[in-house]
């Protein structure tokens, strides 16, 4: 009975410091700036980094430049049937939570734990957007064209295609009917996040963000 207690014991205390060296390192690490030089482009492309508290996604122009995102997420996959929206947002996750959690009172502990371990594969998440609104969660800032091809690129990356280069969308999902999930590239863990995979995106194209950050909150204070 003792040696059982001990071992209870070494397994909550292994568990308390392991969660404090998580947290504690994510919040230092998430305050540590990186493209320090970063200035928005006045005459750029404009973009946006959104966050609904927990998961924060990118918002691209539906057509701009040479890029025009419904010829890559065509209408037909989409129950709304329509591709016209002057805004994209794109988030990335674990396959099995974006498409049983579409609210959080569908959370289940299970496939919750599944996610953070690395169980599963991952999902794009795209959303036609007609509106974003403004508030503490939304930050807009224009960055050149290189830049916003950079991010292009990290989104296109992302996917996952079909033998003749084409997305893979996940049938029978979607929250609100603007929205679709296709199949992506990658493996959601603790380390490598929904907002990671932001973080990631914003650090290739040159933009100011953290040195990693597993929350959304440090990705839009970098880029105010």
């Amino acid at each position: 009975m003792r040696k059982l207690l001990r071992v209870l014991l070494w397994l909550t205390a292994s568990i308390v410091v392991l969660t404090g060296g998580y947290f504690g390192t994510a919040f230092g690490l998430a305050h540590v700036p990186i493209n320090r030089d970063f200035q928005p482009d006045a005459d750029g492309v404009e973009v946006a980094v959104v966050s609904n508290g927990i998961h924060a996604s990118l918002v691209l122009p539906g057509r701009v430049l040479d890029i025009d995102w419904s010829e890559t997420f065509p209408a037909e996959h989409f129950p709304i049937g329509r591709s016209d929206a002057p805004m994209v947002m794109f988030g990335w996750g674990s396959r099995e939570f974006y498409l049983n959690t579409p609210t959080w009172d569908d959370f289940d502990l299970m496939t919750g734990v599944e996610a953070i371990i690395g169980v599963g594969g991952s999902a794009l998440h795209v959303t036609y957007v007609w509106g974003l609104g403004e508030g503490d969660r939304v930050v807009r800032f224009r960055v050149s064209e290189e830049a916003y091809r950079q991010l292009v690129a990290h989104i296109l990356d992302t996917m996952a295609v079909d033998a003749d280069g084409n997305p893979m969308p996940i049938p029978g999902y979607s929250y609100l009917g603007t929205d679709a999930f296709f199949e992506a590239e990658g493996r959601y863990t603790l380390f490598a996040t929904c907002n990671e995979w932001v973080r990631r995106g914003l650090a290739g194209a040159g933009i100011r963000t953290s040195l990693w950050s597993p929350f959304p909150a440090p990705l839009l204070d970098h880029l105010r």
